[in-house]
């Protein structure tokens, strides 16, 4: 084979390795506790989204408390849930994709 061919599948694979990631650290069943030991072995390795980067981005969509935070597996993806307490008392929940860090939704309880 051609070694420039080789070079340009080499690098194709390259470009698609993150889908490929994200689709491979797809929960598999709704609703299932996420231990804290397998939050940091996903961070560590980069498969999903540290904590922090969500924690930031929330607080683009809302100012205030941080309450509660957990990740869930939501739909067969892995969705970061956060619960702020505004500052008009009112609890806001946001919800990130945790693989793509790409907010989700704004609830208010």
């Amino acid at each position: 084979m051609d070694s420039r061919l080789l070079r340009l599948c080499a690098l194709c694979c390259l470009a698609t390795f993150p889908t490929l990631a994200a689709m491979a650290y797809a929960c598999q069943k709704e609703g299932q506790d996420v231990s804290q030991d397998e939050v940091l072995q996903m961070t560590e390795n980069g498969h999903i989204e540290p904590f922090p980067v969500i924690l930031e981005k929330a607080r683009e969509y809302r100012s205030g408390k941080l309450l509660e935070a957990k990740l869930d597996c939501v739909g067969q993806r892995y969705v970061y849930e956060i619960d702020m307490l505004d500052h008009d008392g009112q609890i806001r929940a946001l919800r990130f994709d945790a693989v793509t860090g790409r907010h989700l939704d704004l609830e208010e309880d």
